[in-house]
């Protein structure tokens, strides 16, 4: 697939391909990003997850059952940190 870029000219606007140079740092930027997925999935899981963690589920944790929800999710949160 050919990459294009538009540029302003003197007559208005125009699509030109881009360069050797330039379709080479595109490349490294797609790769880049690609290379960040697994980050930036895992911080996103873990947003998720804290999220969950409300001000009612605090205080749930006076049970045993609210106490083990909150200790799973950390658990959760604990492995998604481990992928960073």
């Amino acid at each position: 697939m050919t990459r294009t870029k538009v540029v302003a000219g003197p007559e208005g606007s125009v699509t030109v391909e881009l360069t050797k140079e330039e379709n080479e740092q595109r490349d490294a930027e797609e790769k880049a990003w690609a290379d960040g997925a697994t980050k930036r999935n895992a911080l996103a899981e873990i947003h998720r997850l804290e999220g969950t963690v409300s001000a009612r589920r605090i205080r749930d944790m006076t049970t045993d059952a609210g106490k083990k929800w909150v200790e799973d999710v950390e658990a959760k949160i604990a492995t998604e940190r481990a992928k960073l």
